[in-house]
């Protein structure tokens, strides 16, 4: 089964028909988790779009996104709501943009029409910024993940001890982890799609795993996680995903 992918996610809160959606109970309840912090966020008035309405848009958007790393580090439903209102307003800017230029053409003054070269330019630089955007997010997945993987391999196995934080917290991680690597494959991040691959397994057992674990237990899961080197891999891959990102950060625009 083709899920939908977390773009497709954010269109559907905002009225797109997709099927898959009515069959699909993980991806319902992806769509819940996303509407439910839509639903609380206030619609700004957006004023009327002129040339460059779209490089302040992303202005705005990389000012956040940059913030985000300095702030401290919160509960895990505020950090995951943070991370979805930003996508979507990555894409929603993107739509109303579009759609707003469309309303607006036959009374604004004409303008000469943009070459093929420009089209394609525009399209090139729009793409760059949505995975640039991705690549955001799937870091403080990584990091999310990695805080787990640490706080689990650190603990002293021994009876009825409590992992039920750990255990909710890689639950929602689980979700979101299976949305990233489908988006990562799309578009050709292979190192990425495949430590997210590895990652999921790990993540199932833990989010499976009873609240509180036997001794045996948590070996079994520390042995998982060190037999995969998933901490060392997610420390690499998250390097280079910021290299990645700062780099494209420095590219310009053509």
């Amino acid at each position: 089964m083709n899920h939908v992918t977390q773009e497709e996610i954010v269109m559907a809160y905002y009225g797109e028909r997709f099927a898959h959606l009515d069959d699909c109970e993980e991806c319902r309840t992806e769509l819940a988790r996303i509407a439910a912090v839509l639903d609380r966020v206030d619609a700004p008035e957006v004023p009327e779009p002129d040339a460059d309405y779209e490089s302040r848009v992303w202005q705005r958007l990389e000012w956040r996104l940059r913030g985000e790393k300095k702030r401290e580090r919160r509960r895990e439903w505020i950090r995951w709501g943070a991370v979805a209102a930003v996508v979507a307003l990555a894409f929603v800017a993107g739509l109303f943009w579009q759609r707003e230029n469309r309303a607006v053409a036959p009374q604004s003054v004409s303008k000469p029409a943009q070459s093929p070269n420009q089209i394609v330019s525009q399209q090139q630089n729009q793409q760059r910024q949505r995975d640039r955007i991705l690549l955001v997010v799937i870091n403080e997945h990584f990091d999310d993940s990695e805080r787990i993987l640490v706080e689990l391999s650190n603990l002293k196995p021994e009876e009825g001890l409590d992992i039920g934080p750990e255990r909710a917290r890689a639950e929602g991680l689980l979700a979101s982890n299976r949305l990233y690597r489908r988006s990562a494959e799309d578009r050709g991040e292979e190192n990425v799609a495949t430590l997210l691959d590895d990652l999921e397994p790990v993540l199932m057992q833990i989010a499976h795993a009873p609240s509180q674990v036997s001794a045996n237990e948590l070996r079994a899961i520390q042995k998982r996680v060190e037999a995969k080197g998933l901490v060392l891999k997610l420390r690499v891959v998250r390097a280079n995903v910021r290299g990645k990102t700062a780099a494209s950060y420095q590219q310009p625009n053509v």
